[in-house]
């Protein structure tokens, strides 16, 4: 139950190298158990095992009572005697991989934790073996689940079983890459064989965005940092690459008592890759829907109001104006009332296109402000330049010929109050819209389709 097991006598004619095997196996970052398959009695916990349930080999007689005593859920337990319990119990299958499944364990000390269980039957060694990743914290920070990590175990012929049967591939290697070793699995991840892969150089194996780190990370595991996890691309052999993450324990020569080398266990994290880009790539576009107006489609009074509050935390740092316009629809309820709310919003949809169009730099923001009041911000711009805008606004709606009774211009057209905040003293946003909302009311008073500047 963890203490050591002699590999040497167990496995004499054993091609590997049994001491690398034995840093293998302590170093796995699983928990592993196996047992007999004749009368199911459990003969090996690894001290991962024992770390992540507190259980102990003498705490069970045999499989069924693990299974009656730590899956406290009907749906686990349905899960547990529709998979490893049949298969243990069928001569049929000399050899059966157990998909991974995920289910909660109560540990000894009543405490309840979700974990990845997956294995394989082997009838004719006469051995089952389980190996249990703990996902118990990224469960409870709703991280998305990594595909549990395989094969372990003490005894180096069911050992490479377990390895060969692994989808994750397993790498030891010294720091100097004189020793190495990987599972098969190497060839399912990146097409490579066995013998090819070993015949690259870790680092041509990274994509070239990811060396820097990648050399990174090597220092800091000579240095002493023995636990990382790394996420990079690796080359495939068809060509391009794929996304995988490696986690990585450094282990310590016990002569020397330097870090001789690690084992990396590395999945393929592709699929999860692109979930994560869908994911952020439905964010961006969520974020950007709460940033627009329903009706006009262009920027909301929110998108405003978060543009404004950072132009005001960064305009003490520049030497530039920032102007302001703000934009009344001349006669607007008089047109609603006249021609109704349909026609209206048709009408505000024009003009807001109207609004926008003059502008021409990314950082302008056109923005309905409000009812049938519409705001533009220009950072970078002296009064000049907002005036220039404005007058071209004013010309644009007039432009668009929308006829409207109610006005004595029979069309629809548009006020607006113009204002610059000048360099040098701190913004203050709602002064600012003030100062537009007063000049907006000037141009009014002047008769309307027009701008003022205030």
């Amino acid at each position: 139950m963890g203490s050591e097991v002699d590999l040497d006598a167990i496995l004499p004619d054993s091609p590997q190298n049994v001491h690398s095997l034995r840093l293998v196996l302590s170093a796995m970052p699983i928990g592993v158990s196996w047992a007999n398959l004749a009368d199911q009695k459990i003969l090996f916990m690894n001290q991962k095992f024992i770390e992540i349930f507190g259980y102990v080999l003498s705490d069970f007689e045999n499989i069924s009572e693990w299974n009656a005593r730590v899956y406290l859920f009907d749906e686990d337990r349905t899960l547990i005697a529709n998979t490893w319990e049949v298969f243990l119990t069928d001569p049929d299958h000399s050899k059966v991989n157990i998909e991974p499944l995920e289910v909660r364990v109560r540990c000894k000390d009543d405490t309840v934790k979700t974990v990845i269980l997956s294995g394989v039957i082997l009838r004719e060694a006469g051995w089952a073996l389980a190996t249990f990743v703990d996902i118990s914290d990224r469960k409870r920070d709703e991280v998305l689940i990594q595909e549990a990590v395989r094969q372990a175990n003490e005894n180096q012929i069911i050992y490479r079983l377990l390895l060969d049967n692994s989808p994750e591939m397993i790498v030891l290697s010294s720091l100097n890459e004189s020793r190495r070793y990987v599972t098969a699995a190497v060839e399912q991840i990146t097409g490579f064989t066995e013998e090819e892969y070993l015949a690259q150089r870790l680092l041509d194996m990274i994509h070239p965005d990811e060396r820097e780190e990648a050399k990174r990370r090597i220092q800091e595991l000579k240095e002493g940092n023995l636990q990382q996890t790394f996420r990079y691309r690796t080359l495939r052999k068809e060509g391009g690459y794929c996304w995988v993450e490696s986690s990585v324990i450094g282990y310590v020569d016990p002569v020397s008592q330097s870090v001789g080398g690690y084992v990396a266990t590395v999945r393929d994290i592709s699929e999860e890759k692109e979930r994560e880009e869908r994911l952020n790539s439905e964010y961006r576009q969520l974020s950007q829907a709460a940033s627009l107006d329903e009706l006009t489609g262009i920027a909301n009074r929110r998108a405003f109001n978060r543009a404004i509050e950072s132009e005001a935390r960064r305009h003490t740092r520049l030497t530039k104006d920032v102007s302001l316009l703000l934009i009344d629809v001349d006669y607007f309820k008089a047109y609603n009332d006249l021609y109704g709310h349909l026609p209206g919003d048709l009408c505000l949809k024009k003009i807001a296109s109207a609004v926008k169009r003059p502008l021409r730099r990314a950082p302008d923001l056109a923005a309905r402000f409000g009812g049938e009041e519409f705001v533009v911000l220009m950072p970078s711009t002296g009064i000049s330049g907002a005036e220039a805008v404005a007058r071209k606004i004013v010309e644009a709606v007039t432009s668009l010929g929308i006829p409207h009774a109610q006005s004595p211009f029979g069309i629809v057209t548009v006020s607006i109050g113009v204002t610059s905040w000048p360099p040098g003293p701190p913004l203050n946003a709602n002064t600012l819209i003030e100062q537009a909302d007063r000049a907006l009311y000037r141009a009014k008073d002047r008769g309307r389709n027009t701008y003022e500047i205030g």
